[in-house]
C-alpha cells in the first residue's frame, strides 16, 4: 500500500510540471525601502525566477530591527542536498539518519550553547525566530516539498507545505508544516521531527511588527551504536557476511528513546518616531530600483518591543533496562543512579524575554552618517529537572523508587549598544556589544564588530570582509548541575572566554571566497572522554582556512569547498585536519530551454581524526580517543530537473560502498547509512 501511495504522490507532483506557468518581475510597492542587497555571490541565473514582482523576503537581523533581504528560493544547483545540518556547515558528523544529533567538523561552527543544553546536537532541527523567512506577497504563494528515500520497510520520508497571502498591501500571514519521518537503516534507528510555524508580518508609515507562533518536536529512538562499538561488523567481511541486512546488525539498545517539545511565541513590534524626507542620494543608497521622481519618509528613531515566551521539555527513557546489562555493569553506561528497571530521565525549561530597543536611523544623521541603537533586556528562566532519586522499601524488601523533581528560577538583565553604518553601495559595518549587569549572568560581556565592502574593480567585483568578536560566558544551569539515572555531576565553572577573529576576500563575480577565522580559548568548557562537562584552565587557540570557488567549463560545472584546519590542543577540541565538499555536474537545457537538467556527483570528505562520541542520555557529542574515523569519501551521483515551477531529483546515494573499502563510520560506533536511492519533488504555485 505504501509503494503505490508513493508512486500516486510521485505522478501527481510530476503532472504539475505541465500546467506550470512563469510570473513577472520586480517587487511589491509597499515593502520599506530598507534591507541588504541580496549578496551577489548567491545571484546565479536559477536563483530568484519570475518572482520578484509578486514575492518579496526578508530576515529581522541586528535583534530584530534590521531587515535583511533574502532570495526566495527556487535554485536547482544543490537541491538534492535537502538535509538542514549541511546548510551552513558542510561538513559534519550525524548517527547516520537523517533528522538525528550531529555536530558541525568545522571551527567556524564550534559554538555548542544552548541555554536548553539538549539542543547542543539538534540545533538546526528547530525552527527559532531568527530562522524565520518573512514574506510581502501580491498573489498568493504556495510551496510543496516530498522527498522519499527505500526500502520501504525502513524508509526515509520528508514532507514541507508552505502557504504565505497577503490580507492587504500592508500585511503578510504564512504558516508552514515540516516533517522528516525516518526509520533508519540499521535498528533503533527512527526519527520523527516536526516543525509547526504561523507568522505574520505587517509594515505601515510608522508601526511594524513581526509575529511568530512556532511548534518543534523531535522523538528519536536512541540504538547507543553497534553493539560494543565493533567497527568490524561493518570494516571485518567475514563478520559484515553474517548480516544479510544492516537492520540485522546488533545495537545496544532497542527500546531507548529522546523526546523533546518546544512551544514558543515571539512578538516584536517597532513605532516611529518624527519622519525625514529622503534626497535622492540616500533613496539610491536604500534602493538602487527606487523612483527619482517620488519623495520617501522615514522616522527620525524607531523604539522596539520584543516579548519570547517558550517552553522546552525532555524526556528520555530506556523500558526493560534490566535486559541490558552485562556482568553486572550497564552497556554505555556502567551502572544506574535510580532505577535498574527502567530510565524517566525528565527536565523542563520555560522562560520569558522582554527585550527594549531605540534605535536612530542613520538617513537622520547626515553629519556623521552611521546609526546608534541601544538596547535593555531581561530573561527570567525557570528550570524543573530531577533531583536524586528516594529509594524505599516495602515488608518484602522490594524496592521502588520514588523519583523527584525541584526547580529553580534564574533572572538576568543585560545591557547593551550599537553603532552601525547599513546604507550604501560599497562600505557597510557596525560595532556593538552588550554586559550582563543583574542575575546569575553578572559581568558576562559579548562585544561584537563586522565590517563588509563590495567595489567594482575593473570588469570584477571584489570586496574584503572581517569580523571579531570577544566573549566572557557562564555555564549554563544544566552544564553545572544535572541529575539523572546514568549521569550525576555538580561542578562550579569558571567563565570561558573566547577571542574570536576573521578575515575574508570574496569576489563574487569569479565565485570565489576566501577566509581565515582563528579562535582564542581560555577555561574553555568541553564535554571529557567520560562525557561529562569539564573545564580546562589552558589556553589554546585552533584556526581555519577556507576557500570557497566555483569553475564553470561550458555546461561542466564544479561547485567546491574546502576548509584546513589547526587545533592547537587535540584533547579538548578535536578538528580534522582537512574538509571538503566538490559538486560536479553537467548542467544543460532541453526544450528551448524550459527544462533545465544537472547530472553529477558530490563528495564529502575529512581527514581521519578523534570524532566526538554520542552519548544517548544526555544528547551530547563528547571527546573520545577510542578509534579514529575519517579519510573515507562519501560520493552520491544525482540528477536535478528543473521544469518551470518545479524542481525534481533522484540520487543514489553513498554509491561508493558497493566498491570501496566499508569503513564509513562517522563517530565511534555509528556507521554512514548503506547506499540507497533517493527522489524528491518541490514545485511553486503562486497565482
Amino acid at each position: 500500500m505504501r509503494t503505490k501511495l508513493q508512486y500516486i504522490i510521485f505522478c501527481l507532483l510530476l503532472s504539475t510540471l505541465v500546467a506550470a506557468q512563469p510570473g513577472g518581475q520586480g517587487r511589491p510597492d509597499n515593502m520599506p525601502r530598507m534591507g541588504r542587497n541580496i549578496p551577489e555571490n548567491q545571484i546565479s541565473r536559477d536563483t530568484i525566477i519570475d518572482l520578484k514582482d509578486r514575492i518579496w523576503s526578508w530576515k529581522m537581523v541586528d535583534d530584530y530591527t534590521f531587515i535583511d533581504t533574502v532570495a526566495v528560493d527556487t535554485i536547482t544547483s544543490g537541491f538534492q542536498n535537502y538535509d538542514p545540518i549541511y546548510k551552513n556547515s558542510f561538513s559534519n558528523i550525524n548517527l547516520g539518519n537523517k533528522g538525528g544529533a550531529y555536530t558541525s567538523n568545522l571551527l567556524s561552527y564550534k559554538d555548542d550553547f544552548n541555554e536548553f543544553i539538549f539542543l547542543n546536537s539538534l540545533r538546526a532541527l528547530f525552527i527559532q525566530p531568527e530562522d524565520i523567512q518573512f514574506y510581502n506577497t501580491k498573489v498568493p504563494y504556495t510551496n510543496l516539498t516530498y522527498i522519499n528515500a527505500g526500502p520501504g520497510r525502513k524508509s526515509e520520508e520528508n514532507f514541507t507545505g508552505f502557504f504565505t497571502q497577503n490580507i492587504n498591501k500592508d500585511w503578510n500571514l504564512a504558516i508552514r508544516y515540516n516533517l522528516v519521518s525516518s526509520i533508519g537503516l540499521y535498528n533503533a534507528q527512527k526519527v520523527d521531527n516536526r516543525n509547526f510555524n504561523l507568522y505574520s508580518s505587517y509594515h505601515s508609515n510608522k508601526y511594524s511588527m513581526h509575529a511568530i507562533v512556532s511548534y518543534n518536536s523531535i522523538e528519536h529512538m536512541e540504538n547507543g551504536g553497534l553493539l560494543d562499538d565493533d567497527h568490524e561488523l561493518i570494516t571485518d567481511k567475514e563478520k559484515r557476511d553474517q548480516y544479510s541486512r544492516a537492520e540485522d546488525i546488533p545495537v545496544k539498545y532497542i527500546s531507548a528513546t529522546n523526546k523533546i517539545s518546544n512551544f514558543q511565541v515571539f512578538y516584536n513590534h517597532s513605532l516611529g518616531i518624527g519622519k525625514i524626507k529622503l534626497n535622492k542620494e540616500l533613496q539610491d543608497s536604500i534602493d538602487t530600483e527606487s523612483d527619482p521622481d517620488e519623495e520617501y519618509e522615514l522616522p527620525v528613531s524607531t523604539v522596539y518591543h520584543s516579548l519570547h515566551v517558550g517552553n522546552y521539555s525532555r524526556v528520555y527513557k530506556i523500558d526493560d533496562l534490566d535486559n541490558y546489562f552485562d556482568e553486572g555493569l550497564l552497556r554505555i553506561y556502567g551502572t544506574d543512579y535510580v532505577d535498574s528497571l527502567q530510565t524517566r530521565d525528565s527536565t523542563s525549561y520555560t522562560y520569558v524575554k522582554n527585550t527594549f530597543q531605540i534605535k536612530f536611523n542613520e538617513e537622520a544623521n547626515s553629519l556623521l552618517k552611521f546609526g546608534v541603537r541601544a538596547f535593555l533586556s531581561n530573561e527570567v528562566k525557570y528550570y524543573k529537572f530531577q533531583k536524586p532519586t528516594v529509594i524505599t522499601y516495602d515488608e518484602n524488601d522490594v524496592y521502588t523508587p520514588v523519583y523527584g523533581h525541584k526547580d529553580t528560577t534564574l533572572v538576568t538583565t543585560y545591557v547593551g549598544g550599537q553603532v552601525f553604518k547599513n546604507l550604501g553601495k560599497n562600505f557597510w559595518w557596525n560595532l556593538g556589544g552588550k554586559i550582563y549587569v543583574q542575575g546569575y549572568r553578572l559581568g558576562d560581556i559579548d562585544l561584537q564588530g563586522n565590517i563588509n565592502s563590495l567595489y567594482r574593480i575593473f570588469k570584477d567585483t571584489a570586496g574584503i570582509y572581517g569580523r571579531g568578536r570577544i566573549v566572557l560566558r557562564s555555564a549554563e544551569l544544566f552544564q553545572e548541575k544535572y541529575h539523572s539515572n546514568h549521569f550525576n555531576w555538580d561542578r562550579n565553572f569558571k567563565q570561558e572566554k573566547l577571542v574570536n577573529i576573521e578575515l575574508g576576500l570574496k569576489i563574487p563575480t569569479r565565485k570565489l571566497k576566501l577566509s581565515w577565522e582563528s579562535k582564542v580559548f581560555t577555561d574553555y568548557m568541553y564535554w571529557n572522554n567520560e562525557a561529562l562537562p569539564d573545564q580546562t584552565s589552558d589556553v589554546f587557540s585552533a584556526f581555519q582556512f577556507s576557500l570557497d570557488k566555483d569553475f564553470t567549463f561550458g555546461p561542466l560545472h564544479s561547485d567546491n569547498k574546502l576548509a584546513y584546519q589547526f587545533s592547537s590542543n587535540q584533547k579538548y577540541l578535536p578538528l580534522p585536519e582537512f574538509s571538503g565538499y566538490s559538486s560536479n555536474y553537467f548542467n544543460f537545457y532541453l526544450a528551448k530551454r524550459v527544462l533545465q537538467i544537472q547530472v553529477g556527483v558530490d563528495v564529502k570528505y575529512h581527514s581521519e581524526y578523534y570524532a566526538p562520541g554520542y552519548m544517548p542520555a544526555t544528547g551530547q557529542f563528547y571527546n573520545q580517543d577510542v578509534i579514529k574515523v575519517g579519510n573515507y569519501p562519501f560520493m552520491d551521483a544525482f540528477v536535478n530537473l528543473h521544469l518551470k515551477r518545479a524542481r525534481v531529483f533522484v540520487k543514489l546515494d553513498h554509491i561508493n560502498q558497493s566498491f570501496m573499502d566499508k569503513n564509513y563510520f562517522l563517530t565511534l560506533g555509528y556507521p554512514h547509512a548503506p547506499m540507497r536511492v533517493k527522489w524528491g519533488v518541490s514545485w511553486n504555485f503562486y497565482d
